[in-house]
């Protein structure tokens, strides 16, 4: 197993800035392309919707145990594993013509999304400290809340120029390129692995939902 190390943390963390953005781009740069979805697949603009609700829902799920996982499996394993993942139904997606097929493969992107986004937040977590780990945990929701101001704009223009699937071909090409930089450049940032246990995890939330200050804001 490779670590990331005082030698290669600041590209490592240069390689989580540019791949935090994948979330955006994910959920929102085919929002352009919903039109041309309708017509292409012959299905009603409410299905194309819920392929967004779809991942949202899955997205925001996810997050309520993946950090557990990553704790027990390591960060950078999960993260490579969902970068190939999210290549596969992109490229899925692009080939099919069943919407029924293309929800699936939105529940999963939500899924190894989140995992992504889980995996790099922690990065900055695990790999620095005092005033750098506070600079680079406020850049970061800078660079996260970017993505999906540019997404659409993106989206627009590789719907004008090709057509809707260039929007996943994009996604697809865009995690490869990160996957081939972070097998190069980067590596696991958790130093001791944790036992997984469902019932910890149940109780680490009925604590948060039952601390007045949380649950009340």
């Amino acid at each position: 197993m490779r670590y990331v190390t005082d030698k290669n943390r600041n590209i490592s963390a240069i390689l989580a800035f540019m791949i935090i953005p994948i979330s955006g781009f994910a959920m929102d740069v085919y929002v352009p392309s919903f039109p041309s979805m309708v017509q292409d697949l012959h299905i009603p603009i409410s299905s194309v919707r819920l392929t967004m609700t779809i991942f949202l829902i899955s997205y925001g799920v996810s997050q309520l145990f993946v950090g557990s996982i990553s704790d027990t499996y390591g960060r950078y394993k999960l993260c490579l594993g969902s970068l190939v993942a999210f290549i596969i139904t992109n490229i899925v997606i692009v080939l099919t013509k069943s919407i029924e097929v293309i929800f699936v493969m939105r529940a999963i992107q939500g899924l190894v999304i989140s995992i992504i986004m889980v995996s790099k937040r922690s990065l900055f977590i695990d790999a620095f400290t005092g005033d750098k780990q506070k600079h680079y945990t406020s850049l970061l929701s800078v660079v996260w809340s970017s993505a999906p101001v540019i997404a659409p704009f993106l989206g627009g223009y590789l719907q004008h120029s090709f057509e809707w699937r260039a929007n996943f071909y994009f996604l697809a090409i865009y995690a490869f390129v990160m996957l081939v930089l972070e097998l190069r450049y980067s590596g696991e940032t958790l130093k001791e692995m944790k036992s997984f246990h469902l019932s910890s995890v149940a109780n680490t939330y009925k604590k948060m939902i039952s601390t007045p200050d949380f649950a009340y804001g």
